[in-house]
């Protein structure tokens, strides 16, 4: 059987790591895990905090 190509794997990931592509997969996986895609990959965008509006009109009506 020949040798491997890659000798060392924990430095070629690390090199991996480092490219654009890999950095922006990466954030985009987290992304979707945080659950703010759709499932047709739009950016969702979190959901609105009610509280504050109406902390906001409470506080306007004193």
């Amino acid at each position: 059987m020949p040798k491997a190509v890659i000798e060392d794997w924990s430095q070629f990931e690390a090199f991996l790591a480092d490219q654009p592509l890999c950095q922006w997969s990466a954030k985009k996986q987290r992304e979707v895990a945080a659950g703010l895609h759709n499932s047709h990959g739009a950016q969702v965008s979190p959901p609105k905090n009610d509280n504050a509006d109406l902390m906001a009109a409470l506080s306007s009506m004193a």
